[in-house]
């Protein structure tokens, strides 16, 4: 039989008994080559790199022409005079015998694991817009009317596997096939891929898909892709090369037969035409073309031989001139060993001279070293000096902030005395000018008064003398009742005094009811600001970003992202702080203030960069830089002591360094108790190694107190408010929250003393109020009893007035004085308020101008104190400031070193790599030696110049320097002896390649003869199937194929040719030819298009059923048949799998071919 797969190679079995040769393959490892390239391939000429193309040559004439006279004729040679043929006889009775065996050892047909097709889909081609066929691993019936599209499935396993549009004969480019009204279409066929023999299994696993994409502007592309869909290739050759592995041959017309291949073979196919199906079916044509190939590759090399046998002689040549050359030139070696001597000296005092610069440079790097740390001497004296002024400015700010408090309630005091010590004088001024009014109406009432008592003497003394003394008495009855009236008006002229100061009083318990209003309000609001900070902790649990800025997270992220910094920044400083004793959280939150949320840098370059990133991220945080210099030595207090140091757990050495610098934690100690605190900082000798002490306020809680010395020595007190806000520093969660709920319940029960304080204060004021009332109760009983007592004066003298018998005169001089006395007694009363107004106004101007006075001797001796401590302040800023710049300045300078000594460094490490670069130069050139005293690299490399110049004198005479000689003569000899080499190799190829060339042309003679036999005797027992006799004749000398069938097996002769044949029996007779050739083909899937188009129903079931036996026989062969009939006489069976397509709705009914 013919090639199988490519990878399985012609085995030749010899039978035991009869030596018969069963030809299970053939194929040949050139197919694929002369597949892909039309040319033959060329031989290039050998050795040219030993520069054989400048040997010159003599005109002569052509060998390769000369030679091809004297080759055979290949087919000549080929065929060897036929004598292979001429034991048909014996022949046909082997393949006889090998047909027999192979019905005896009847086997079960089985699919095959891999090579066949599992379906095919087809998108927009020919008459399918979408089309999916599932094939059967063995024999495949596909059915249906005319016009349903069954061909185009043929047609579309031959176009996705790679064949070429027009060996279909329906279309001349691939847009042809395409649907019509559509623009692409797309073909997808699915191998498999199991089992042994698979192809690269671990890539694609047990299927293969290859689809082929093609759209109406001509462009084609394919897709192979494994078994779960990933598109592992997109080349064609790969495509080819899977084709070839499985030896699919969509190519080859009699494993494809199309539908009108299949009628041109089944009907009107010459002998020549079925002989030269024959070859190519079998793969003998290509064998054949590989073979050719191989002879003109082998004329090829044996005519380069004839010319490369000169190119040796002369090559041989130039290589004993070359030695020759070289032996005249070894007699300088003297001179030569001069030169090289000081040629290493040369290489050897370079690298002297290079280590010398090393050395200075190494020198300048401990120079640096011994630089950097004097700067950082000088940096931690900058930090320690910024420290202590940092310290000193908050200390004066702190007594500036106390100063100023004390100052606010007595200023406030004086504001208060001041407006009422005007109100006073306001008041006074008015007084003084109505009591000059009411004292001229006094002395203009007295004299009126004098008057009219003159006048009422003189009528009285008339009117006795008329009466007798009556009238006298009923005047000392008014006399008496005008001194109770007296009387009732002195004791309302006492009483009333004392009303202004029941409303002093009253006043100041309304001032002292106001003034514990504000306190109330502030405690009540630091109390719902604690409980926030209690339902925050709650809420959070310890997540700290919600202490910080809202932006912070988005400025961590970016910090992370940014790839500028040096050194990424760390920060914010409360997240690498761990508080241990939650008691101080609110103390030492307010002692850091801004430091928690800032961040620390090492250099002034990335604060710049993080002061860009947080603009940029709308996150302003306060930016340290440090020195990045450790801190040794820390002089801590007492170990009985806390300190702040001993109360935190820092995870970062930068954070904990800036806090001893900026905050100086391992000096600043933590009492509780307050009593104790000022007891250890101020009674006794100042405690050792101690700037700070904080303590808690006994009564107020939340608060802290800073214990001190200003100026270093003079000891001071600061109230800490509590910390707004939640906690920026981890700690322990539940005791902070404990810890605010304690602080909730002292800061209720101070509020519930305020409201009873309160309630106290308004009760003073009602009582006060009270008092107020019942005093103008009483007066205005005082005031009813002054008018009763004139109301009886008013009566009697009413009464006296009646009795009168006079004119009237003593009455209207009476009335005049009443009203006049009236008048003067209301002046007077009016006066005498007045007076005592006036004098407790003056008492109280008196007291107000000097408690005023007092309040301005206070207030301006405040003032002077925040002046003088405000420009201690702005003269200690200014040391601040100047200590910071020198701080700064001391950073960058120890950055700037650093920076150099870096340089240096890198300098010297470039120098250390040239010292290496020149040491291993000049070790090519030899090992170390010693440089001659006084020489350098100038002295040797003139001495150098001198010598050469009488060595290149020397070398011009003998044509060349000792090297270039040296050189040419081993390149001469090389190329003489590769040359020889390679002609030698050449021979030895076109040898192996002429015994290989006749052994194949050996095999394939023995493949046409066994094939051929077998194809004979298949041929006659198809025929037998149906009692058929027949013949079929390969004439390989004349190359035509022939068959004679006689259908009547009783007649006697060699049978009819097919012309005389019918219809039928032509088709079933070209049939059993068809299926004799399939026997000799190896492809694993044979397709065959309307195979029975011209038999009658009689031949069509023969037919079938035969092809369906045959191909049950095909072990592992996968058949694909289309008959425009239907299956229903055919003996079918489970391996059988009959497809059957529906007729289609069609848009075209034709392929536009001529497009």
């Amino acid at each position: 039989m013919a090639p199988l797969r490519k990878r399985r190679r012609a085995q030749l079995h010899d039978d035991v008994e009869e030596k018969v040769l069963d030809v299970d393959s053939a194929s040949s490892s050139l197919q694929r080559a002369t597949r892909k390239k039309a040319k033959r391939a060329r031989i290039s000429d050998v050795g040219a790199h030993a520069k054989s193309s400048a040997v010159p040559h003599e005109p002569r004439v052509d060998e390769e022409q000369s030679q091809e006279d004297g080759y055979l004729d290949y087919e000549t040679q080929r065929d060897a005079g036929f004598t292979d043929l001429e034991d048909e006889d014996g022949d046909d009775q082997r393949a006889t015998q090998i047909l027999q065996r192979r019905n005896e050892r009847r086997v079960e047909n089985a699919p095959a694991s891999n090579g066949i097709i599992d379906s095919i889909t087809c998108i927009n081609f020919m008459c399918h817009t979408k089309l999916h066929v599932a094939f059967g691993p063995l024999i495949n019936f596909i059915i249906g009317h005319n016009g349903s599209g069954k061909s185009a499935i043929l047609t579309a396993i031959t176009l996705c596997l790679g064949g070429r549009a027009s060996f279909t004969n329906r279309g001349g480019s691939l847009k042809s096939f395409i649907k019509e009204g559509e623009e692409s279409a797309i073909l997808a066929v699915k191998l498999k891929n199991a089992g042994q023999g698979g192809f690269q299994q671990d890539l694609y696993g047990d299927s293969i898909v290859v689809e082929r994409h093609f759209n109406r502007s001509g462009t084609s592309s394919f897709k192979v892709k494994s078994e779960n869909g990933r598109t592992m290739s997109t080349k064609r050759a790969d495509v080819e090369e899977i084709t070839d592995y499985f030896v699919l041959q969509i190519d080859n017309p009699m494993n494809v037969l199309t539908q009108d291949m299949s009628r041109q073979f089944l009907s009107n196919s010459t002998p020549r035409e079925k002989y030269r199906f024959f070859l190519k079916g079998v793969q003998l044509e290509q064998l054949d073309q590989d073979y050719r190939l191989l002879r003109d590759t082998i004329h090829q090399i044996d005519s380069k031989l004839a010319s490369r046998d000169h190119d040796v002689k002369v090559l041989e040549k130039r290589s004993q001139e070359a030695a020759r050359k070289l032996a005249i030139s070894e007699k300088h070696d003297d001179l030569r060993e001069k030169i090289g001597n000081l040629s290493r000296q040369m290489a050897w005092a370079q690298v002297d001279e290079q280590e010398e610069i090393l050395n200075e440079i190494e020198g300048t790097v401990h120079t640096s070293d011994a630089q950097i740390e004097e700067a950082e001497r000088l940096e931690e004296t900058r930090a320690r000096e910024f420290a202590e002024a940092t310290a000193q400015v908050d200390d004066v700010k702190k007594d500036i902030h106390e100063l100023k408090q004390r100052a606010e309630p007595i200023q406030e005091e004086k504001t208060s005395v001041k407006d009422e010590f005007d109100k006073n004088k306001s008041e006074l001024l008015d007084l003084q000018t109505e009591q000059r009014t009411i004292r001229d109406h006094i002395r203009a009432a007295s004299k009126r008064i004098e008057k009219a008592k003159d006048e009422i003497l003189t009528e009285n003394a008339r009117l006795e003398a008329a009466n007798g003394g009556d009238h006298a008495r009923r005047q000392v009855v008014i006399e008496e009742a005008d001194q109770k009236v007296t009387d009732a008006r002195a004791r309302l002229d006492e009483h009333r005094p004392e009303k202004p100061d029941l409303e002093l009083h009253l006043e100041n318990h309304k001032k002292d009811a106001r003034a514990a209003e504000p306190p109330i309000e502030a405690k009540r609001k630091e109390v719902a600001q604690s409980e926030e900070t209690l339902k925050s902790l709650l809420r959070d649990r310890g997540q700290q970003h919600g202490a910080f800025h809202a932006n912070l997270p988005k400025l961590l992220r970016a910090i992370q992202n940014e790839r500028g910094f040096r050194e990424k920044p760390v920060g914010p400083v409360g997240h690498h702080i761990r508080l241990l004793k939650p008691i101080w959280s609110s103390v030492l939150e307010k002692s850091f203030g801004a430091t928690l949320n800032s961040f620390i840098v090492s250099s002034k370059a990335d604060q710049e960069l993080l002061s860009k990133v947080m603009r940029k991220e709308s996150c302003p945080c306060p930016i340290l830089i440090d020195g990045n210099r450790p801190i040794n030595n820390l002089q801590e207090p007492n170990a009985q002591f806390d300190t702040t140091l001993r109360v935190l757990e820092i995870d970062n050495e930068l954070v904990k360094r800036q806090l001893i610098v900026h905050q100086a934690i391992e000096q600043t100690i933590l009492i509780e108790n307050r009593n104790q605190a000022v007891s250890v900082m101020f009674d006794g000798e100042k405690p050792r190694n101690v700037k700070q002490c904080f303590c808690l306020h006994n009564e107020r809680r939340g608060w802290g107190i800073r214990l001190g010395y200003t100026r270093g020595v003079e000891p001071s007190s600061s109230p800490m408010p509590p910390m707004t806000g939640r906690p920026r520093m981890k700690t322990d969660v539940d005791a902070q929250i404990n810890f605010q709920r304690e602080t909730i319940q002292h800061l209720k029960r101070e509020f519930n003393d305020l409201e009873r304080q309160l309630r106290e204060s308004h009760d003073k004021v009602a009582a006060s109020q009270q008092a107020v009332v019942r005093h103008e109760r009483q007066e205005a009983e005082l005031v009813l009893r002054v008018q009763r007592a004139e109301d009886q004066v008013e009566k009697l003298k009413d009464e006296l007035e009646r009795d009168t018998t006079v004119d009237g005169r003593l009455d209207a001089l009476r009335s005049g004085l009443q009203e006049t006395e009236e008048e003067k007694q209301i002046h007077e009363g009016s006066f005498e308020q007045a007076i005592n107004s006036r004098d407790k106004l003056n008492t109280k101007a008196s007291t107000l101008r000097d408690k005023l006075k007092e309040l301005n001797e206070v207030i301006a001796e405040m003032d002077r104190d925040v002046k003088r401590a405000e420009k201690k302040a702005a003269r200690m800023e200014d040391s601040r400031h100047t200590a910071l710049q020198k701080k700064n300045q001391a950073i960058e300078a120890v950055a700037d070193i650093k920076r150099e000594k870096e340089r240096i460094e890198r300098k010297r490490d470039a120098q250390v790599l040239r010292v290496n670069e020149f040491t291993a130069e000049a070790t090519k050139i030899c090992a170390r030696v010693q440089v001659d005293a006084g020489e350098t690299p100038d002295k040797l490399d003139k001495k150098l110049e001198k010598l050469t110049d009488d060595l290149e004198k020397a070398e011009r005479q003998i044509g060349g320097s000792r090297e270039a000689i040296g050189q040419e003569a081993t390149e001469t000899k090389i190329a003489f002896e590769t040359a020889k080499d390679q002609v030698q190799d050449l021979k030895d190829m076109s040898h192996l390649l002429t015994s290989s060339y006749h052994d194949r042309q050996e095999r394939w003679r023995n493949f046409r003869r066994f094939i051929s036999s077998r194809a004979r005797m298949n041929f006659t027992y198809l025929l037998s199937e149906r009692s058929f006799r027949g013949s079929l004749k390969t004439d390989h000398k004349h190359k035509v194929l022939d068959l004679k069938v006689e259908p009547d097996e009783t007649r006697v002769g060699g049978g009819r040719q097919t012309k005389t044949l019918s219809g039928g029996e032509k088709s079933f007779s070209t049939i059993c030819l068809l299926l004799a050739l399939w026997e000799a083909m190896g492809s694993p899937v044979r397709c065959l298009d309307e195979f029975d188009v011209f038999m009658d129903s009689v031949n069509r079931t023969v037919s079938m059923n035969m092809m369906i036996d045959a191909a049950r026989n095909a072990i592992g062969r996968q058949f694909v048949l289309i008959t425009p009939q239907s299956m229903n006489n055919a003996a079918v069976g489970a391996d059988v799998k009959i497809i059957k397509l529906s007729d289609p709705e069609r848009g075209q009914t034709t392929l536009p071919f001529g497009e």
